[in-house]
């Protein structure tokens, strides 16, 4: 049997505690097949069934009741482990360092150099993880003020209670293709033409675009072919320019070979989420942050001119996402 992590625990105390899998879903931000399949991941860890179906919803069998009970005490003595943690370490973050984690880019560098002429602060720390549940645990432990989150719709990495966040940015995703692929001259790209082609894609373990392309293939009427795992740019261009094709960020660059173009309709999108703690020192400045950071993202449109066009047409201010 694997280990459980903490968030594994969570995700059971919100089913049983929401009663459904559809209340339990939205609560933690995620669409009811992402958390079905979680818990029958979790099912397979256990050995066993932990919740069994009713007529109004679900409810814990006897080794569910077991699990739950010991999870419900195990995460209250961490919880009150880490505000005292929080206790020992606000004087750090009150004395003026902004400590800010997020994925690979520019958008995290200007993010914090914005927040921290906010609060005149002149020290910053940057923490950059292609992995989002580790950035979510150095939030929970206190070791990080804010963190970014490229998450995607329906499949967003569930966050704790204790985690508030604010959808700060909604933008499509497009595809990227080689300058030779029979496709490279078209303005947009139907995603049934990819039908027959090879994809590379990053890890589900470290962000959810390989199921959100799934799920919007099957929309079309057939299932994708991911032929690459591939977690580095570098790589990812490299087969892209071999012949596969990927699914590019709104702020990807076209070049070495490499041409990104429009996905007609729009059929996958990608969410930018700011995230901290409710408990946090810096919980007073979480009204400002998610400007800070969609000024961040604006000062780097034109390094797509595709993102460019559609940030000039569809560009919003960014609103309190409810807590999850």
């Amino acid at each position: 049997m694997y280990e459980l992590e903490l968030r594994h625990l969570r995700i059971i105390i919100a089913v049983a505690d929401a009663g459904s899998l559809s209340k339990a879903a939205v609560g933690l931000g995620i669409s009811q097949p992402a958390l079905t399949a979680q818990l029958q991941r979790l099912e397979g860890r256990v050995g066993g069934m932990l919740f069994a179906r009713s007529g109004t919803g679900v409810v814990p069998t006897d080794l569910g009741a077991y699990v739950l009970s010991s999870a419900r005490g195990l995460l209250a003595g961490v919880d009150e482990m880490m505000a005292g943690v929080r206790r020992l370490t606000q004087a750090v973050a009150v004395a003026g360092a902004i400590r800010v984690g997020g994925p690979p880019g520019l958008v995290v560098p200007l993010f914090v150099e914005s927040v921290a002429k906010d609060v005149g602060s002149a020290e910053s720390t940057i923490d950059i993880d292609t992995h989002p549940t580790d950035l979510i645990r150095k939030v929970l432990d206190g070791k990080l003020d804010f963190i970014v989150l490229e998450e995607m719709p329906g499949f967003r990495t569930p966050l704790p209670p204790p985690l508030r966040s604010s959808l700060v940015l909604s933008a499509p995703m497009f595809v990227a293709v080689s300058e030779n692929h029979r496709l490279a001259h078209a303005d947009d790209i139907d995603l049934r033409d990819l039908a027959e082609d090879s994809w590379v894609l990053p890890p589900v373990s470290e962000i959810a675009e390989q199921l959100a392309l799934q799920r919007a293939c099957a929309q079309a009427g057939f299932s994708a072919t991911i032929k690459y795992q591939v977690s580095d740019s570098v790589t990812t261009r490299a087969l892209v320019h071999q012949g596969a094709v990927t699914l590019a960020k709104p702020m990807a660059r076209e070049g070495s070979g490499v041409v990104i173009r429009n996905l007609k309709g729009t059929p996958i999108t990608q969410e930018i989420l700011l995230v901290w703690h409710e408990d946090s020192p810096l919980v007073g400045l979480a009204e400002r942050a998610p400007a800070s950071l969609l000024a961040a993202y604006a000062q780097l449109v034109d390094t797509n001119p595709l993102f460019a066009s559609w940030w000039a047409e569809h560009q919003t201010a960014p609103g309190r996402d409810p807590a999850p």
